[in-house]
């Protein structure tokens, strides 16, 4: 099914282009321009290319770290680390802990039930 909707689209690209001789060197001719003037978007604009290099950049070891993060937990190195104590979790000082089954049979009985069977009339 997937080739047949790549086929499909391809299909109707082909449709669209231009069948004019002038025509398609126009096209081409924008389809150049499109392609140069993004090519040379760092060249126009030196500082917003400068400050989105520096973000990226951030980007990159934030995402390497978080990788590398993911990786060391979901492998033995992790689990490691966390059993000789190279990675510190402190628990709360006390955590007291709810006691299992508390309710009792009448808990399970709702409180009210509906009409109780006697008509008002």
């Amino acid at each position: 099914m997937g080739l047949f909707k790549l086929a499909a689209v391809a299909a109707v690209g082909m449709a669209l282009l231009p069948a004019d001789r002038e025509q398609q060197e126009m096209l081409y001719n924008r389809a150049a321009l499109a392609a140069n003037w993004a090519v040379t978007f760092c060249e126009r604009n030196g500082a917003t290319c400068a400050q989105s290099s520096t973000l990226w950049d951030q980007f990159v070891k934030k995402a390497e770290f978080g990788a590398k993060l993911a990786y060391d937990m979901m492998t033995d190195k992790g689990a490691a680390n966390f059993e000789t104590g190279a990675i510190s979790v402190q628990a709360p000082a006390s955590t007291p802990k709810a006691p299992a089954n508390t309710l009792a049979p009448s808990d399970f009985k709702p409180a009210w039930r509906g009409k109780t069977g006697q008509k008002r009339g």
